[in-house]
């Protein structure tokens, strides 16, 4: 398909479970600046599906079948979206992990319910849930949920008064940027906006604005991870002195890349799971030994590996992965459970008017001079009702 990466991903199992497969799609930004989103939501679930195949398959109605992964790089446009929803719908594909930019989840969407699509998203967008297209499901939480709490712990840790976030001028950077100035605003540190052309690669001109404000923090928002770590090492070139934070998936990504833990002054950043955990540990050695190769680089894999198990189990009470209605109603039915993080619930009614949002706790993560500070867990309530 002419201006898409894909790629697919068969494991080999025992032959009593070749007699049939089942699909899961992958959609996320592969290249460019957002590639680490995409690559770690790949990576989560190529692990789901070989890590049920070497089990002997999933069980579908009185089979067990071949699990394969079908991905698709959406390069972080809503065109890029819109044609990852047309291949995966071409090619049998009814359950997706992804997509993961805000204005790939736009194009993603209409396309995907028209063609029966169930999906499972960490997009920030500020819609990201709508009962207009109730087939998409959301991994994580939005910063409206879990940012006040996390954001007070930030400001009491650093002694926050001012700071700037910034974010690329688009709906994956506007969104989640406007709703994290607010929760700032709201602990009591004066915040503004910063926004720039995504795909930047270099951020003088944006450095010397920001040098100018002197703030205490500056937060990253919606940044791609690459381009996060281009300005943080830009800004502490210049001279700056006050804390980063990340207030949103990939602050590990912008750390390493910017010279790791040992170079950052002050940093803080937000985990949709809390790492830490003996469960997390535990999911890290299952990858390593069942996928021979080295961690995704970015910790939003945790969830996705979540969504990718969710997503199997619902296809099995389904009985079938080319119906996504009936994998969305095994979905609502289900208490949402991982087999390495234990049991949270359904959320998202009071916000969205749909409860598709899971409940997983959330954790914060501190450096200072150099060095790492105890992660700290938040708790995420859940709602009744659908």
């Amino acid at each position: 398909m002419s201006g898409l990466a894909v790629a697919v991903c068969a494991v080999s199992l025992p032959v009593a479970a070749q007699e049939c497969t089942i699909k899961l799609g992958v959609a996320g930004p592969m290249t460019g600046g957002g590639a680490s989103w995409g690559l770690s939501e790949k990576a989560a679930t190529e692990f789901e599906a070989a890590w049920t195949n070497a089990r002997g398959g999933l069980p579908v109605g009185n089979r067990k079948c071949k699990v394969s992964v079908v991905s698709v790089d959406t390069q972080s446009t809503v065109a890029g979206g819109a044609a990852a929803a047309n291949y995966l719908a071409s090619q049998g594909v009814h359950a997706v992990v992804g997509p993961v930019i805000s204005p790939e989840i736009t194009g993603f969407r209409p396309v995907a319910k028209r063609n029966g699509v169930v999906s499972f998203t960490p997009s920030f967008a500020s819609d990201v849930l709508n009962p207009e297209f109730p087939l998409v499901f959301h991994e994580i939480q939005s910063p409206v949920v879990w940012a006040p709490a996390a954001v007070k712990a930030a400001r009491d840790r650093f002694k926050l008064k001012t700071a700037v976030v910034i974010g690329p001028n688009d709906q994956g950077g506007t969104d989640p940027g406007k709703a994290l100035a607010k929760t700032y605003n709201e602990a009591g540190v004066k915040t503004t906006t910063e926004w720039y052309q995504r795909g930047t690669a270099n951020f003088a001109p944006i450095v010397v604005r920001l040098m100018g404000m002197n703030v205490d923090a500056v937060e990253l928002g919606g940044m791609p991870p690459g381009e996060g770590a281009i300005l943080v090492k830009q800004m502490r070139e210049a001279g700056y002195n006050g804390a980063f934070g990340r207030m949103g998936a990939g602050g590990d990504v912008v750390i390493a890349n910017a010279g790791g833990i040992g170079k950052q002054k002050a940093f803080y950043w937000f985990d949709h799971i809390p790492t830490d955990s003996p469960g997390i540990k535990k999911l890290d050695a299952d990858f390593e030994a069942t996928m021979k190769r080295p961690l995704p680089e970015m910790a939003l894999w945790y969830n996705e590996q979540i969504a990718a198990e969710m997503l199997l189990k619902a296809i099995s009470a389904a009985g079938t992965d080319q119906d996504g209605e009936k994998i969305a109603a095994a979905l609502r039915t289900m208490t949402p459970e991982s087999r390495y993080v234990g049991k949270a619930g359904w959320r998202g009614k009071a916000q969205y008017g749909i409860n598709q949002e899971l409940s997983f706790p959330v954790a914060v993560n501190f450096v200072v001079s150099g060095k790492r500070e105890p992660q700290q867990k938040i708790d995420i309530s859940q709602e009744p009702g659908k």
